[in-house]
């Protein structure tokens, strides 16, 4: 008897769950094309494919160059991606309205489906969808969890280093390269983003890129990095006053810090989105701030830096429940357009019975 692999198996399970959901659905079946949604039910990275789920079978569609690969690690059948194939499968299924991912179907592929479509003995409906999608990997299972918390264990040392590395008159890109090459020494895959370090008055802008600019005594140095691990990804942001603190700028940082705290107090299972967002902005309101907060509160991560939900308490989102298995980030942030900026970050994982931060509270 042949044995099936632990990550085989694993990826089994996952396609599992996605047909039982199925079964509570308005479609018949599903087609999945994203390479991040077919690597998370598969296990292969894949630059093009698609994936057709019936609540009874799964059938995996690649070209020539993909074929070996999925014959042997795929868990799930495996054939050639033609038009025919895909047509006798929902033929066989009955498929009379096949859902896909509206938010990673080109137009141009979208009518393309609908010629396959006319060439069918049966005609069946496409039908948009993204709820049901976006749901498909924002609970994380526990090897997930693992990975993520292998990815913020080693995100940290890299902060560690970078704090070791701060002189007087060193460059925000040198810090940043020093600070990529530690990390893919360690054993990252690569970067999530470019880091953001920046001095003084350049923190102010919250997605800043790492410019020439020398440290200088008395500069804030903002610190928003990440990194993948394992294809999964970390983020955190942490602020330090070098030399000499700015007082006004340490002010704000705490303000930060309380206002992450008053969200996280509410960080755990049937909470909505929207209400970790208006608790952080009440301790900014109190203290007569909110306006220099001017992005949301946070973010899922995973496979993706920035995934769903995102935290906000008017975003599309913000009645989003709390589920055991989320994991996101929860980063307030205040800025003073050429004073300086600061930002708090953390990744929390809900638990059954409230979080867990991934990161010490001791910046």
């Amino acid at each position: 008897m042949k044995t099936i692999s632990r990550e085989k198996q694993h990826h089994r399970t996952r396609l599992k769950h996605l047909q039982n959901a199925l079964k509570k659905e308005k479609f018949d079946a599903c087609l999945i094309e994203h390479p991040l949604e077919l690597f998370y039910f598969t296990g292969l990275k894949l630059s093009a494919g698609r994936l057709l789920v019936h609540p009874t079978e799964a059938l995996l569609l690649v070209d020539g160059r993909y074929l070996q690969i999925a014959e042997e690690k795929s868990p799930c059948k495996t054939s050639l991606d033609n038009p025919e194939t895909f047509l006798i499968f929902c033929k066989v299924h009955r498929v009379r309205d096949l859902g896909f991912d509206g938010r990673h179907t080109s137009y141009d592929h979208f009518f393309r489906l609908k010629n396959w479509q006319k060439k069918g003995d049966e005609a069946f409906k496409l039908i948009p969808s993204t709820s049901f999608f976006k749901d498909t990997r924002a609970i994380k299972d526990k090897v997930e969890i693992q990975k993520l918390q292998k990815s913020a264990a080693l995100l940290w040392k890299g902060f560690q280093f970078l704090c070791a590395s701060l002189k007087k008159g060193i460059k925000e890109q040198e810090l940043s390269k020093r600070f990529e090459i530690f990390c893919l020494e360690c054993g990252a895959d690569r970067l999530s983003f470019d880091p953001i370090i920046a001095f003084g008055p350049n923190s102010a802008m919250p997605h800043y890129r790492s410019q020439d600019t020398r440290l200088k005594e008395e500069d804030v140095v903002l610190i928003d990095i990440g990194i993948s691990v394992d294809s999964y990804h970390s983020d955190m942001t942490r602020v330090l006053f070098y030399k000499k603190e700015n007082a006004y700028l340490r002010r704000l940082y705490e303000i930060a810090k309380r206002a992450q705290q008053s969200a996280l107090k509410l960080c755990r299972p049937g909470v909505k989105v929207k209400q970790l967002d208006m608790a952080a902005r009440q301790v900014m309101c109190e203290e007569k701030v909110e306006d220099l907060f001017i992005h949301s509160l946070g973010h899922g991560i995973g496979l993706e830096v920035h995934e769903y939900p995102r935290i906000k308490f008017d975003g599309e989102d913000k009645d989003v429940e709390l589920k055991s298995g989320m994991v996101f980030t929860i980063e307030p942030g205040l800025y003073v357009p050429n004073i300086g900026g600061v930002r708090y970050e953390d990744t929390i994982l809900i638990t059954p019975t409230g979080h867990k931060n991934f990161y010490p509270a001791d910046h």
